[in-house]
């Protein structure tokens, strides 16, 4: 009996060691993240934004997920919406509300772009759609927005990300799916649950005090990097949170001497609504 609790033990203890080690991220690759899509040239989170961003071979396309009324998850950065009826919050609308809301481009077409028919390209989509059309074809970046405020939303996207077998390719060269928050407590809560997805804790302006060696050490117990503003990223900065293995991928990146300077001191990615502009510059450096 004594034997059997001891091995109990060990195997809990074993689990709960196994859980708490962050997922790993490629050592020497530099990651060109298209924020919130190729959104210099079209809407943000849409399709045709996604479409423009996997044709300039960017790494990951960037979703900023919310959860509506009627629990769909929707892939829009801010948290309310303007309706004719006026303003209001993703979560006191229904998805079919949101597919109303128009929204306009000035894209010239003159990168083709291959799109689903009978979605409307510049429409918000909802994640269920975006990952239906991409599939696999490409990796995702994806933050969770404000999930206090939308109970239950981990689970939801867990759920979804296997329902379309994005976690289960171990072998690819990326992790198909990064998943971000400025929200400790949810990366946490999706470590306990999926550890082997990367988690990056993202850091704005207000916080960035925090940027401390005792916190990037408490931080590197559930994440594998942190995204900050790229107004704070220095050499100093780098150094400090590779000495924890963390990875540090700035936002938001789109003139080429910056992202020629983020990469000269070492970060290991950018966000940038410009990708064809990044993959540019850094195919430009490592011909050099």
């Amino acid at each position: 009996m004594k034997k059997g609790i001891l091995l109990g033990l060990l195997i809990l203890l074993s689990a709960c060691s196994t859980a708490s080690v962050a997922a790993s991220l490629p050592a020497d690759k530099f990651l060109i993240i298209a924020h919130r899509g190729a959104s210099a040239y079209a809407p943000e989170h849409s399709l045709l934004s996604y479409g423009l961003a996997v044709q300039m071979k960017a790494d990951y396309i960037e979703l900023d997920v919310h959860m509506t009324k009627d629990g769909e998850l929707v892939s829009m950065h801010d948290p309310f919406v303007h309706l004719p009826h006026g303003r209001k919050t993703i979560a006191e609308v229904d998805f079919q509300e949101l597919k109303k809301v128009q929204r306009e481009s000035d894209y010239d077409g003159k990168l083709p772009v291959s799109l689903p028919e009978g979605i409307d390209p510049l429409r918000i989509v909802s994640t269920e759609e975006i990952f239906s059309y991409f599939q696999d074809d490409v990796n995702y970046y994806i933050e969770l927005k404000t999930p206090a405020s939308y109970p239950g939303i981990e689970e939801a996207l867990l759920g979804q990300l296997r329902e379309f077998g994005l976690l289960a390719d171990e072998d690819a060269e990326l992790p198909k799916v990064i998943l971000q928050s400025f929200n400790g407590a949810s990366l946490k809560k999706i470590h306990e649950q999926e550890p082997a997805i990367p988690l990056i804790q993202l850091y704005s302006m207000k916080n960035e005090t925090m940027l401390t060696k005792k916190r990037l050490e408490t931080v590197a117990e559930y994440a594998s990097g942190i995204g900050v503003d790229k107004t704070v990223v220095t050499e100093e900065l780098v150094e400090l949170a590779h000495d924890e293995d963390l990875h540090i991928h700035p936002f938001t990146v789109n003139e080429e001497k910056e992202i020629r300077r983020m990469i000269e001191i070492g970060a290991d990615g950018i966000f940038t609504d410009v990708p064809d502009v990044a993959v540019k510059v850094l195919e430009e450096i490592q011909g050099e």
